[in-house]
This record gives C-alpha cells, sequence and structure tokens, in this order.
C-alpha cells in the first residue's frame, strides 16, 4: 500500500486515468471503510500547465462547500516530492448509472 497523508492505495486499484493524472480507489489508514478517490498528478507533467491545477484544487475547494449530492467534495491536498495527490469522495454513481441516466433522459425527451 502506498500511503498519502491519512490515507493509502494500492497502485493496482485504478479508478481512471487521463492525459496528467491516474486516479486510485483509497482509503483512510485509520478507518477502512471510509472510500475516497485519490487523484495522482505527477508534477513532471505540470511544468506547462501548473497554473490549470491551482485553478482545479480552487474550483474544487469551492464546489466542496456546497454540499451538493451530485458534487464529489475535495477532502484533502497533499504534495509529495514528484506528485500531487487530491483527495476526494468517491463519486455514488459508476459509468453505468450515468449511462442509464442518459437514456432515460434521451427516451423522456424524444418519445
Amino acid at each position: 500500500m502506498e500511503t498519502v497523508g491519512d490515507y493509502e492505495y494500492a497502485a493496482k486499484d485504478i479508478l481512471g486515468h487521463g492525459a496528467f493524472a491516474v486516479v486510485f480507489r483509497g482509503r483512510k489508514s485509520s478507518d477502512h471503510s471510509f472510500s475516497v478517490a485519490i487523484k495522482s498528478i505527477a508534477k513532471k507533467n505540470l511544468a506547462k500547465s501548473q497554473n490549470l491545477l491551482a485553478k482545479e484544487i480552487k474550483i474544487l475547494k469551492e464546489l466542496t462547500l456546497l454540499h451538493h449530492e451530485h458534487v464529489v467534495a475535495l477532502l484533502d491536498c497533499v504534495e509529495s516530492k514528484n506528485s500531487v495527490f487530491l483527495i476526494m469522495e468517491v463519486s455514488k454513481f459508476f459509468a453505468v448509472d450515468i449511462l442509464e441516466m442518459i437514456l432515460i433522459t434521451y427516451v423522456f425527451w424524444v418519445y
């Protein structure tokens, strides 16, 4: 297990990845039933887009204050020598749920 602040994750538990980051399923070290998503952003990928990361963190902090059921909260930000980690709530929705909502919406509006 890798440790990031008060949280931990296994490198094999990948939820998703993109051009700049990998998102892992993690948990609170002191309470293994408390699941989180840990977004790991390599600093080498930030050279040209450091402003974007600062803006993303600012926006996530502001959205977290809404306490809205459809917005995942930013729980913590941790910086290491090589990476920046964004610790967030795990989304209550999965791809299948989202696809189902899109299909229901489409059917409702088309028919």
